[in-house]
């Protein structure tokens, strides 16, 4: 019987954007570059929830009267070590850090009236009617009198659309949680605050209870299907099937894909034209124990400890909308 998939926003996101791109990602595990805009969001994260701490507001206060990151040495070089750690140091992606560090501190940091406890706050909801569970973490949970506050932080370059706001499947989990977590803050209020927008970085929403009632048999529907998941499933629900989006849709249907046609392709200025990981085939390594069970794929050979299993030498073929294939190709040499 296969381990059991409990559900998440981002697994969801995932799965409503490409049935095939869940496959890679959930069920093949298969390894991804790092992106520089996903290594400053792990920066950016790291920093607030240091921050955040009673014991380190000096350095706030250090950091807001200058306006800069050189008056605290110590969070300074931490930003730089963070960066080189996740093989994503450069002098644009430091300022660039930088910058959206000082929106999340300019914002309401400490809550102001109300109390921030628990940040990076872990949840785990189980259901049985609505059958589902779905895990989480909360960045920044602000407690007031009769409110909570759910702040999350994000580093992407778009904020959401109306559309995208309204049905946020993360906003909407991140409400549900709160209800077992603080039973008696009854007005949630979930803040969005987009890092690399500093004049009007704050996206806030709402649900009411039949919205969320909703949501709950939403979720009952997704768990049950990710769990009887199949690579036959996979192919059902490409990106690359859907119609472009509308201009109040945002990025979703072939937009997932991107438009490189082929490995390494560059753009006009000479850039790499960006694709979805897993729309070209590739050659990576699976280190296996001594039952067959995965452990860990990589890229690289070394990342792997050969004192825990076999490596093996693996091929991915490629997202079959993007790659021809006969009908009996196996994905998984």
């Amino acid at each position: 019987m296969s381990k059991e998939q409990i559900l998440s926003a981002s697994k969801i996101k995932t799965f409503e954007s490409c049935s095939w791109k869940y496959w890679c990602n959930y069920h093949l595990k298969l390894p991804q570059e790092n992106n520089d805009g996903a290594r400053r969001g792990t920066v950016c994260h790291l920093i607030f929830e240091l921050l955040v701490k009673a014991r380190h507001k000096k350095h706030f206060d250090l950091i807001m009267e200058a306006q800069t990151l050189d008056a605290s040495p110590a969070v300074k070089r931490l930003v730089k070590k963070s960066l080189v750690k996740e093989e994503g140091y450069s002098e644009e992606n430091y300022l660039l850090c930088e910058e959206m560090i000082l929106v999340g501190l300019d914002n309401d940091f400490y809550g102001a009236k109300g109390e921030v406890n628990s940040p990076e706050k872990e949840f785990l909801l189980e259901s049985e009617s609505p059958k589902y569970k779905i895990r989480g973490f909360i960045d920044k949970p602000v407690e007031y009198n009769k409110k909570l506050k759910i702040v999350d932080y994000k580093s992407s370059k778009s904020k959401f659309n109306k559309n995208e706001l309204k049905s946020n499947v993360q906003a909407m989990a991140y409400t549900l949680a709160a209800q077992t977590i603080w039973p008696k803050l009854k007005n949630v209020i979930v803040e969005f605050l987009f890092l690399r927008f500093p004049k009007s970085p704050s996206q806030q929403i709402r649900f009411t209870k039949e919205q969320l009632s909703g949501f709950e048999y939403y979720l009952e529907h997704i768990y049950t299907i990710i769990n009887n998941f199949t690579e036959s499933d996979a192919k059902s629900n490409l990106a690359s099937t859907k119609p472009m989006p509308k201009r109040d849709e945002g990025f979703c249907g072939p937009l997932n894909c991107g438009f490189a046609k082929y490995k390494g392709q560059l753009k006009k200025d000479g850039t790499l034209m960006w694709h979805c990981p897993f729309k070209f085939d590739f050659e990576y390594y699976s280190l296996i124990d001594a039952d067959g069970n995965l452990l860990k794929n990589s890229f690289n050979k070394e990342d792997l400890d050969e004192s825990k299993g076999e490596i093996k030498h693996q091929s991915y073929g490629g997202c079959p909308a993007h790659t021809r294939q006969d009908d009996d190709f196996d994905f998984m040499n």
